[in-house]
C-alpha cells in the first residue's frame, strides 16, 4: 500500500481524500477562518493551473519535432502513412466512446445531484501568463521537425533531442510533483461549492470507458488481420505484460522497453518494422487516452451543467482532440494536459476551463494507466499494419 502511494495515481487519490476532507473542515469553520482558507485554496488553485498550461505548448512541440527528425528514406510517405493510420485509429476510438456515451449517459444523468450549489468568490491574487495555443504548438512542430528533415540539420536533430529530453523531465519535475496540489485543492473547492454529491457519475463512466478500451483493441486488431493477411492474435498474445505495466506506469514512453520485448516474441512483424514503429506509435497513438478523455469530458460537463454536451461541439472537439492526440507525449495524462485550452474553447464556448480542467485531470490521470494500456496493445496492431505496408511498397 506505501508503494501504491508513491505512484502518481496514489499521490492523485490521496490528493482528492485530503482535498474533499479539507473542504468539510473548512465548512465547519468560523467565517473568518472559512474566508482566508477558501481564498488560499482559490490561488493555489489558480497558479498551478496557469504553469500547468503553460508547458503543455512545448510538451506538444518537444515530443513531436524529435519523431519526425528520427524518420530515414521517404519521410514523407512514411509520416503520413503512420500519422495517418494513428489519426484513424483514434478517430474511430473516439466516434465508438460518443456512440457509447450517447447511448449510456440518459442512465447517468439521471443520477447527478440536483443538491444546491454555492458560488465561490474570485482569487485575490491572479496571474496568467502568456503561451501558445495547443493547435499551433502542434502546427510548429511539424513544421520544425519537417524543416530539420529537408536540410538534413542533424545538430538541430541532435538539439530537438535534448530539448525533448528538457521537457519531459519538466514534466516529471515541476507538473507531476505540482498535480497533486492543483487536483486537492480543486476537490476542496468542490465540497466548499456544494458540487462534490455529483462526482458519483464518474463511477459508470469509468466502467464504460474500459469496457470501450477493449471493444476497440478487439476491432484494431481484426482490421490489422485482415490488412495484412496475418494473425494478429500472435502479436497481441504476447502483449499481457506491456499492458500490465502500462496500468502501471502511466506512460507509454516508460512502457516502450517492454512493449518492444513483447513485440520481438511474434512471428508476424518483422524486427526492423517494430523497432521504427513502436518508438514512433508511443508517442502519436493515443487510441485509449482519446476514449476516455471524451467520456470524461461527457460526464463532466453533465455534472457541472445537468444536461448532454452540444453534440455538434462534440464533434469538432473529437476532430481536433484526435489531431492533438498525435502531439501527446507519452506521459501521464498527456493527452489531458494538451486539450485542457481546446475545452475552454470548444465545449465550454470560451468561458474559464479551470474548475472543468481540474475536475478532469483528477479522474483522467487516477484511471490514465487504463488508456495507456489501451493505446500500448493497439500500437502492435498499427506494426502489424505499418509492415504489410512497408513490405507492399517495398516490392513494388
Amino acid at each position: 500500500m506505501k508503494s501504491f502511494f508513491k505512484t502518481t495515481a496514489g499521490r492523485l487519490l490521496l490528493s482528492i481524500i485530503v482535498g474533499i476532507g479539507l473542504g468539510y473542515a473548512i465548512l465547519a469553520m468560523p467565517a473568518t477562518l472559512h474566508d482566508i482558507l477558501t481564498q488560499v485554496l482559490l490561488v493555489t488553485k489558480q497558479l498551478t493551473s496557469q504553469v500547468i498550461l503553460f508547458i503543455v505548448p512545448m510538451i506538444i512541440i518537444g515530443c513531436v519535432a524529435p519523431s519526425i527528425t528520427s524518420f530515414s528514406g521517404n519521410v514523407t510517405k512514411v509520416l503520413g502513412f503512420t500519422v495517418g493510420v494513428a489519426y484513424l485509429s483514434s478517430i474511430g476510438a473516439a466516434s465508438l466512446a460518443i456512440l457509447t456515451a450517447v447511448l449510456v449517459e440518459p442512465m447517468i444523468t439521471t443520477q447527478v445531484s440536483t443538491a444546491a450549489t454555492t458560488d465561490l468568490p474570485e482569487a485575490i491574487i491572479s496571474l496568467k501568463f502568456p503561451t501558445m495555443d495547443t493547435m499551433s504548438a502542434l502546427l510548429l512542430a511539424i513544421i520544425i521537425g519537417l524543416g530539420v528533415v529537408w536540410i538534413n540539420g542533424k545538430k538541430y536533430a541532435d538539439a530537438l533531442q535534448d530539448f525533448q529530453k528538457m521537457v519531459l523531465l519538466a514534466v516529471e519535475r515541476i507538473i507531476i510533483p505540482i498535480l497533486p496540489l492543483f487536483v486537492g485543492a480543486n476537490f476542496a473547492l468542490l465540497v466548499l461549492s456544494g458540487k462534490i454529491a455529483n462526482m458519483a457519475v464518474f463511477m459508470p463512466a469509468f466502467m464504460f470507458a474500459i469496457v470501450c478500451h477493449l471493444v476497440w483493441l478487439a476491432l484494431l486488431y481484426v482490421i490489422a488481420s485482415l490488412y495484412s493477411r496475418r494473425n494478429g492474435w500472435e502479436v497481441v498474445k504476447h502483449y499481457g505484460q506491456a499492458y500490465i505495466t502500462a496500468v502501471g506506469t502511466m506512460s507509454s514512453a516508460a512502457t516502450l522497453p517492454v512493449a518492444i520485448e513483447c513485440m520481438g516474441k511474434n512471428k508476424v512483424v518483422s524486427p526492423k518494422t517494430a523497432s521504427f514503429a513502436l518508438p514512433l506509435f508511443c508517442n502519436i497513438h493515443l487510441c485509449g487516452a482519446v476514449i476516455s478523455e471524451i467520456f470524461f469530458v461527457i460526464t463532466t460537463y453533465i455534472m457541472l451543467y445537468g444536461h448532454f454536451p452540444p453534440v455538434g461541439h462534440l464533434a469538432i472537439f473529437t476532430v481536433l482532440a484526435c489531431v492533438i492526440a498525435i502531439g501527446s507525449p507519452g506521459v501521464p495524462g498527456g493527452l489531458n494536459m494538451s486539450c485542457a485550452a481546446l475545452v475552454g474553447t470548444v465545449i465550454l464556448e470560451g468561458q474559464d476551463p479551470a474548475t472543468f480542467f481540474g475536475i478532469m485531470t483528477a479522474v483522467y490521470t487516477i484511471v490514465d494507466g487504463f488508456g495507456t494500456a489501451c493505446n500500448v496493445t493497439g500500437d502492435g496492431a498499427l506494426a502489424l499494419i505499418t509492415d504489410a505496408f512497408l513490405e507492399r511498397n517495398e516490392s513494388k
